[in-house]
């Protein structure tokens, strides 16, 4: 069933590629539209994170007016640290310092009720530390895009190395390795809190697939923004 899925996600989005290209047919380019991708990733991201925000205000704040903090803060962190760039940790800590403001690990415990124990302040460095052993060992680049971005986005939920901010920090860290590896970047939008969330608590017993399929779902959702802006601007 779970291969069954990919292939189909796999072959509608191919068929958006296309569609993609053939609208844009030279007179709009691709990076030319990417606006739209990330104030939809912005406003999703925020909304997850129980800071509801609009494209609107995204948009606002690219357009230099009036933004919420949260929101000027992700757009920072999505310019934080070099697209090419392999995850580390200190692209962890460049994301969260520029999305939130504040610099450092948490100290002290952090909860998760009814759920796996995040890791003691003691050990947060060294936990993601291996993570980023893991995301640049030559075996990561036999992982799809999507199994990429699930990987690193459960690492970091479950470790919780900060204090505010692990939610928006683990979306970054996806979206950058799932764009690194030539997939489009995910929007994850409030609605997907309940699948989110189911997924992630498989992710932390070892089982990626659904939070990997949930991030190829994400990604397609991009190409749809594309399209329907490429069918706007090319009217």
């Amino acid at each position: 069933m779970g291969n069954e899925i990919r292939l189909r996600l796999a072959a509608s989005a191919a068929s958006k590629e296309r569609r993609l290209a053939s609208l844009l047919g030279g007179r709009v380019t691709d990076a030319a539209l990417g606006d739209v991708v990330r104030e939809a990733q912005v406003a999703g991201s925020l909304g997850l994170s129980g800071m509801p925000a609009t494209v609107e205000d995204v948009r606002a704040g690219i357009a230099g007016g009036e933004a919420a903090p949260a929101v000027s803060g992700l757009l920072r962190a999505m310019a934080a640290v070099d697209p090419k760039a392999p995850l580390t940790v200190g692209a962890l800590l460049a994301w969260h310092r520029a999305a939130t403001g504040t610099s450092g690990f948490r100290s002290t415990d952090a909860e998760r009720p009814g759920g796996t124990p995040p890791a003691p302040p003691e050990f947060i460095a060294a936990r993601l530390a291996i993570l980023e052993q893991w995301m640049n060992a030559p075996s990561a680049a036999e992982l799809t895009a999507s199994q990429q971005g699930a990987l690193a986005l459960a690492r970091v939920v479950e470790v919780k190395p900060f204090d505010d901010g692990n939610g928006r920090v683990s979306r970054l860290a996806a979206s950058h390795l799932m764009v690194k590896a030539g997939a489009r970047p995910p929007i994850l939008n409030p609605a997907d809190a309940p699948r989110l969330e189911l997924a992630l608590q498989a992710a932390f017993q070892l089982h990626t697939e659904p939070l990997a399929v949930l991030l190829e779902e994400a990604a397609e959702r991009a190409l749809d923004a594309l399209i329907r802006e490429a069918e706007r601007t090319t009217r």
